[in-house]
Formats: structure tokens, sequence, C-alpha cells
């Protein structure tokens, strides 16, 4: 049953068409990825779908009592209070009647029998059961740890959160509303692959409808059923995720350039035929061609767009030798160490994603390997022949008052000619080469650094993030370049489409340690979801030429036998109470049927002690977890 009808909707803004009229219906269950270069529009729709914005025509109509939550790319949480108390707002009714029906507990304690009032007391108990009132907590629980916080910062107040921290609290937030209808602008910004992952599977089982912005092909292919494509003011849609809509709209592309050739071709025929036998014998066969050729003008098949795509081929110079990057006891940190890695060596062709947690110092890593940042111990050797290149996150230098033109003067040595050539290639054309670098949106200032990146004729390639920013299109046009460059590269990115596509090996740092892992990215999740000993067993064997020699951080090992006895302790602690607050929860509902309002009164002030008591022993297991000496 549809939940939104589309009704010949279209947006423009003065002589800017955004989209022409388009027809669609969105159902319960439909999940569509809404993708689109940047600056086509996709925005725009979620909000003229979400009531924020008015469309040029047409309408987008919500079919009965839809509730409809929208999470712009720059949502952030406006409270005040703790991060928990933040997660509380979807369930304002719940806690209202959890407040009820405690104070009709006590009424009822109090001597308060009567049957209106036991009555009042079954239904809304029966009511709060039914719309989850006991399960607030450990959803609240499940959606800021899947969004990437630690228990202990559940308390956290709102005003002390980072722009990051609170956009990822804002995704948490909208999730547990559950709407009808839910539509995310980029909602991956900010999360790390476990973060991704969790996103991934809670979308997955979402009941309603979505509608997804992302950059992140990964997620639109394992999420989305349906693709909404806007292109040349077009809305057009396809069956699938990503990668089914390219493999379609690429068909439907053949398809409309084959009609049209053959239009051209037969257009071509009864012109050259008219202007042969137009005065001859053959006048009224003349005549019936001109009348065919004004049939075809009325209906004739425009030729397929093709949109303007970045040119990218990233050049190696001088073969390096065979060992590129040689490391030994290094530690990377600045006033303490992050991370270390005893011994590492990176052989000529390979291609490294190097991940973590976010601020584990990935890119201090990338800085240290060639010497822009000195380690705090040990020794990083670059080999013989070894011309590395850069492409930082930070992009610095491409943030000034110099014009795009100007900067890449003052990096290479072309002339104006080659680098406004260069320039062209990356979609900077005419007076878009005169831009402040300052006034760049991130996309344009993404897209000059990897038009710089292609002049460097390097032969190691350090790439920080350098999907960031950009569209679809633009990052397989990336991925194919990396492919092909026949050096060596170390490469930092949450696009988990890249990874997969390109990497032959994964460091991974973890726990104050960096792990080789001697296979590519897919191969990696596969192993990691297994046993740790197992994976390490793997990458011996797989990979012995290029390894990683590091133990854990010792701890006695009376220590790590008294945590995991207290581990089990609470574990066993912690079933005794789920059991106590079912039975609990049970015996509400019979007392409430019965009619009996004093064991009402008694367990309901039971369960709220048996409640807490529960989440104080989910608090000291969390703070166990987290023991490095566990």
């Amino acid at each position: 049953m549809s939940i939104l009808q589309i009704e010949r909707l279209s947006k423009a803004f003065a002589a800017d068409v955004l989209f022409d009229p388009f027809s669609v219906q969105l159902a319960r269950g439909d999940r569509i990825a809404l993708i689109g270069d940047n600056g086509v529009g996709k925005s725009t729709l979620l909000k003229i779908i979400a009531n924020l914005e008015s469309p040029s025509e047409g309408a987008a109509r919500l079919i009965g009592d839809v509730r409809i939550t929208y999470l712009s790319q720059t949502s952030r949480l406006q409270d005040e209070g703790t991060l928990r108390e933040a997660m509380d707002h979807p369930f304002t009714h719940l806690r209202e009647m959890e407040t009820e029906l405690r104070r009709l507990e006590h009424a009822i304690a109090d001597g308060a029998d009567d049957s209106e009032t036991i009555h009042r007391y079954d239904d809304l108990l029966h009511q709060f059961e039914r719309a989850g009132g006991y399960e607030i907590d450990a959803r609240i629980r499940a959606a800021l740890i899947g969004v990437g916080f630690a228990p202990n910062q559940f308390d956290t107040p709102i005003e002390v959160l980072s722009g990051g921290e609170e956009a990822r609290a804002a995704l948490a937030r909208v999730l547990l509303e559950e709407p009808d209808l839910l539509m995310l602008d980029e909602p991956t910004n900010h999360l790390d692959f476990g973060a991704l992952d969790w996103l991934e599977e809670t979308l997955l089982q979402f009941p309603g409808a979505l509608i997804l912005v992302s950059h992140d092909r990964h997620l639109l292919d394992r999420v989305a059923n349906r693709t909404w494509d806007i292109a040349f003011e077009q809305v057009t849609v396809y069956k699938g995720g990503y990668s089914q809509s390219r493999a379609q709209r690429d068909a439907d592309r053949e398809r409309r350039l084959k009609a049209y050739d053959q239009q051209e071709e037969t257009i071509e025929k009864y012109k050259d035929f008219v202007r042969r036998h137009k005065a001859g014998q053959k006048v009224r066969q003349a005549k019936d061609r001109e009348r065919k050729l004004e049939r075809i003008e009325k209906t004739r098949i425009e030729r397929p767009k093709d949109a303007k795509r970045i040119s990218l081929h990233i050049n190696m110079s001088v073969l390096p030798g065979k060992r590129v990057i040689s490391v030994c006891d290094l530690n990377i940190g600045f006033d303490r160490t992050l991370f270390s890695i005893p011994e590492a060596v990176v052989y000529r062709g390979e291609k490294i994603a190097i991940i973590g947690p976010n601020g584990c110092g990935k890119t201090t890593l990338l800085r240290t390997l060639i010497g822009e940042h000195p380690p705090l111990a040990g020794t990083c050797e670059l080999g013989h022949n070894v011309k590395y290149a850069t492409f930082s996150q930070r992009q610095e230098g491409l943030h000034g008052r110099d014009t795009v033109l100007a900067g890449v003067l003052s990096r290479a040595s072309l002339t104006i000619s080659e680098a406004r050539g260069l320039l062209g290639r990356f979609l900077f054309s005419g007076d878009e080469v005169e831009k402040k670098m300052e006034a760049l949106s991130g996309g344009e200032r993404s897209r000059v650094a990897l038009a710089l990146l292609s002049l460097i004729e390097g032969n190691l390639l350090l790439l920080d993030e350098p999907t960031n920013h950009l569209d679809l299109a633009s990052q397989e046009i990336l991925e194919r370049a990396v492919q092909e460059y026949p050096g060596t590269v170390l490469l930092i990115s949450h696009d988990r489409a890249l990874l997969e596509a390109v990497t032959t090996q994964v460091w991974l740092v973890e726990d104050g340690e960096l792990r080789v892992h001697g296979y590519g990215y897919t191969e990696f999740r596969r192993h990691h979801e297994g046993n740790a000993v197992q994976e390490k067993n793997a990458n011996s064997e797989n990979r012995p030429q290029s390894q990683v020699t590091a133990t854990k951080p010792k701890h006695s090992d009376y220590r790590s036998r008294e945590i995991e006895a207290q581990r089990q302790a609470l574990e066993a602690d912690i079933e005794a109470l789920e059991r106590q607050l079912q039975e609990l929860e049970t015996g509400l509902v019979e007392a409430s049927t019965d009619g009996d309002g004093r064991r009402v009164s008694e367990l309901g002030i039971e369960h709220e002690q048996v409640q807490g008591a529960l989440t104080k022993k989910y608090e000291t297991w969390n703070a166990l977890a987290e023991d490095p000496g566990g």
C-alpha cells in the first residue's frame, strides 16, 4: 500500500531547473537510493517531501496518517541535558504512560482499589507493554552504541559534544523514532566501520519506507531495493540498488543510442532520396519521403546525453626497489604512543588499506612513514628510488585566496594553456578557473587536489580519504585509476566499495598495535568476523613476506583470570535479573487482570528496583569489557 504519492512534481529556481515533472509512488518497505551528481536537487527533493520547501509544480502527498522523519546533512541536537536524556524524546508518550503507571501503583497501594482505578491501570499497563515500554532503555543503549558512543559517554552534556558526535547522536535519535517514512541525507558522515555495519543492519530491518541520499556505494547496494536517479533535469526510477541501477542505465542508454543512430541513418537516406528525385520521375516518392521526414521530426529521438566526468590517470615514475617501506620498532604518536609497529615491510605493487577507529592515528602513520612527522621511537626507511605522492583529506594549501588557476600554476611547471587544459579535465572551464580556493565547495576542492595528484609521477601513493566530497561517478573513476596504477598504494578510507575493489592487504590499528592481514578488504571482513587466532594464522600463511610481529601489552595472568571470573559472575547475575524482570512483568499483567491492587503496587515497586539493579550490572560489565587486562 502506498504511503506517498508524487504527482507531476517539479522544482526550479528562476531559470535553473532541478528536475522536470515526474510521478512516482512509495510503499511501505520500499528503500530508495536517491542518487545524482552534486547540486542536482537531491536534498531539495527530500525537503519538498518533508514539507520544508514548496515545489514549482505538482505535489508530494502523504496517504493516510503517515509519520515522517527527515535527517538533513546539517541536523544537530537542539537539546539541553545529557546524551541519554536527548534519546528519550521519541519515547515521550511512553515515559508519560510510565509515570502514570507509577502514580496509579502508589494510589492502589494507598487503598484506591476501586474498579475504575484498577481497570485504568490494567489498560495502561497493556498499552505500555505492547508499545515496547519495557524496552526503551535497551533500545536507547543499542542505538548509542551502534553509532559509536561508549556507555561511559551516555551522561555527557549535549553542549560539550563535538559537531561529529552531535551528528551521530542526531542519527541515533531519528532511528529510535521508527517513523513510517524515514529520509536520511548523508547519514554516514562521521561513522566508523563498526557504526556503518550497524547502520546497514538497522536499515535492512527497518519496516517502514526509506529514502536515502549517500555517497557510500556499499550502503546503497546493501540497503536499497529501488533507485531514483536525478540526471539532466529528469528523475528516472530503476529497480535495485546503486550498482543494479547503473547496469540498467547503461543498457537503456545503449538502446536509445542505437535507436538514435538508426533514426539518423533513416533521416539521411530520406533526405538524400528527396535531393535526388525531387524534380525527377520519382517526385511522388520524394514527396512521400518528405511527409515521413515531417512525422519523424515530430517524434524525433534526442541523442542520449553524457554527463561531464573527470578524467583521471595517475602516473608512475621510475620503478622502485622491491622493498618500498621498511619499519622496525616504530611508535606512532605525539606526546604519547597511539600505536606501535614492531616490524613491517611493504613490497612493490601492494595496495594497502589502513583501517581502525576514528582518531586512532592513521593519518599520523602516513605522515610518519614519509618523514613529515617524527616517530616517538623506532625507524622507518623508504626503499631505493621511492618517490611518494600524497592526497591529504585536509588538502593543505587549497584554502587560501589564490585562484584555482594560480594554485595549480604555483605547484606545477605548466603554461597557462596547459594548466587550463588540466583543469578542464577536472571540470573547471571558462571563468571557473578564476574562482578563489577559499570559495570552493568540498567536491571542487577534491577535484583540484586530484588534478594536482595526476601531475606527480610518484611510485608510492598515499591517499587519505580521497573519495570524501566526490560524487558517486567520480568515486568510480578514482577507483579505476587506483586499480590501474602500477605502483604501491597506502589508502585510508571509509569507502568500503573502494577498499573492496583495490586492496591487496589490510593494516588494522587496534588495541595499541598494528597488525597486517595479507589479503584484501573483502577477505578481511570474512576473516575478521571469525576467530582471531585463525585470522592470525591465515595472515602468516598467505603473506609471509610482509608481516608484523607485534604482541599485545602484557598484563598479569592473575589480573586476567580475576577479570574473567568477575565477568562470568556478572553474566550470571544479569541472566538472573533478566529472568526476574520477566517474571515480574508477567505477574504485573496477571495482578492487574485479577484486580489485585495491593499486589500490583508491590510488584511495580519491585520491578523498578530490579530494573535499576540490572542497569548497574550492565554498566559494570561494560567497564570490565573495556579493561585491557581482559
